[in-house]
């Protein structure tokens, strides 16, 4: 995954994903989430999770992960989303060191699932009015900069 990290680095620095589209990104539209991604060229699937929800799933520099969406009413009028990655219970990482980088972040979360896998989470509410694709942009930012320093964590 640390080829992921470094282009998502770069890309980031380079200012490509700033204004990527200029529409309001909202949970309550799916779609305007799914335009996000593809408008920076991640190739992303809307679909639905196990309750109906929408779900995309999405491959941004080979790694997968996935955008859950959250206070549905009847799979529709969502008013969050949770950028969600998971690792396998091979990944070698104490509890002591999980709950270390939990302590040093102020935005996203890790826990050990009890099959062993660690799983990544970071929630967004855009409530009805939504949030800019400039903000978006700076969210995203912030995602990957999680997904970097939890893979440092498990280096």
């Amino acid at each position: 995954m640390k080829p992921f990290l470094l282009a998502a680095a770069a890309f980031f620095s380079a200012g490509f994903a700033t204004g990527a589209c200029a529409d309001t990104i909202k949970a309550s539209e799916p779609q305007s989430v799914l335009d996000y991604f593809t408008a920076i060229g991640a190739p992303a699937n809307l679909t639905e999770d196990n309750v109906g929800d929408p779900l995309i799933e999405i491959q941004y520099y080979g790694t997968k992960f996935a955008v859950f969406f959250y206070g549905c009413r009847e799979a529709k009028n969502c008013d969050s989303l949770q950028m969600f990655s998971g690792y396998t219970a091979d990944t070698k990482i104490t509890l002591e060191a999980l709950n270390a980088w939990n302590a040093e972040q102020r935005y996203g979360r890790v826990y050990q699932a009890e099959d062993g896998r660690k799983l990544l989470e970071y929630d967004i509410y855009t409530g009805n009015a939504g949030v800019s694709s400039d903000d978006f942009d700076e969210m995203f930012d912030i995602w990957t900069e999680l997904v970097k320093s939890f893979e440092d964590a498990l280096s």
